[in-house]
């Protein structure tokens, strides 16, 4: 498969998770439905995948540039909520939401210098 089309495919995977994020956190309250792990634990999670996800697709953007925009986006978010029937903004939240985007930080730093050692190694 060529690079294009990967490129594509992962940018739209990108926008798409922002797209699910910015839904799940402007909800109104009475809509919201919790998994058994906690708001918290969610939160870290659905931004850990992004950042990974996000990095991946735009990998000619330094990461760290990525990363900063998506706590900024997150930052945002928590605001907006202030918004949105039966939700409320909290430092908490966003704190949790910042960690998710250092834990898909590290991952992805982390694993591609694994990979681009790999690939120096063969």
């Amino acid at each position: 498969m060529r690079k294009e089309p990967l490129l594509l495919i992962g940018r739209a995977a990108a926008w798409f998770c922002v797209a699910v994020i910015t839904l799940l956190s402007l909800l109104p309250g009475e809509e919201m439905v919790r998994t058994d792990l906690g708001g918290h634990a969610e939160h870290v999670l659905a931004y850990a995948i992004a950042a990974l996800i996000v990095a991946y697709a735009y990998n000619d953007i330094a990461p760290y540039r990525v990363f900063g925009a998506l706590i900024l986006y997150a930052a945002c978010l928590e605001y907006l909520q202030r918004f949105s029937p039966g939700r409320h903004s909290r430092l908490i939240d966003f704190a949790f939401s910042a960690l998710g985007v250092g834990v898909g930080a590290a991952i992805f730093v982390i694993g591609r210098k694994l990979l681009r050692a790999g690939n120096e190694q063969t």
